[in-house]
């Protein structure tokens, strides 16, 4: 369940961001009410999406499922896995090189049938699981989706989207730290091939 409001520091910071004060409540009547219950779910969601966060990554095994109708194999793709519920995005499938799979509305087609193992982004909600860098980078996601309704300025919208930027870097830099510098899908290191095309 998203926190209301009033005790969401997420939405209360992207208020401060955007130089409005913010409002008591979801159920508040007011436009900004209204356009932050809109957001921040999506602000959310992307913030969620742009990087394989630390705290928010899962692994799972995922059995076959046998299809039913309205549901068809794919002649190509015949085989089907459900992604989690809970999966905002797809991160890796084990052993993934060694076969041909896609993503369908919330399902993996592969051209085989043994159970996969993957790794993922699952959705959160509950505000005091998240690392304070990481809801700062949410707050600063809501405040560039409200600033084109409650901002005027461009230059400042402008900033509000760097700030967005910085925001991110800072967080997956801290993120960077909670784990090994081991790749996680077990393969040899391979280097930094932007840093390589630099030298």
């Amino acid at each position: 369940m998203l926190s209301p409001i009033a005790a969401s520091t997420i939405v209360n910071q992207a208020f401060r961001f955007i130089e409005l004060s913010p409002v008591s409540s979801f159920s508040d009547e007011s436009e900004e009410a209204t356009v932050a219950l809109e957001q921040y779910p999506e602000a959310l969601k992307m913030a969620l999406e742009s990087y394989d966060w630390s705290f928010a990554r899962t692994l799972r095994i995922l059995p076959p499922l046998v299809l039913e109708a309205p549901d068809v194999a794919d002649p190509d793709l015949p085989h089907a896995y459900k992604l989690p519920a809970d999966c905002v995005a797809l991160r890796h499938i084990y052993e993934g090189d060694t076969f041909a799979w896609r993503v369908d509305a919330g399902m993996i087609r592969a051209d085989r049938a043994d159970a996969l193992t993957i790794r993922y982004t699952r959705a959160t909600e509950r505000e005091t699981d998240l690392p304070s860098l990481f809801r700062t980078l949410v707050s600063y996601q809501l405040a560039v989706l409200m600033s084109p309704r409650f901002v005027g300025s461009r230059t400042k919208q402008a900033d509000l989207v760097s700030n967005l930027k910085d925001a991110f870097t800072a967080a997956t830099r801290a993120d960077n730290h909670t784990a090994s510098q081991a790749r996680t899908d077990g393969r040899s290191d391979q280097g930094d091939w932007s840093h390589e095309a630099r030298r």
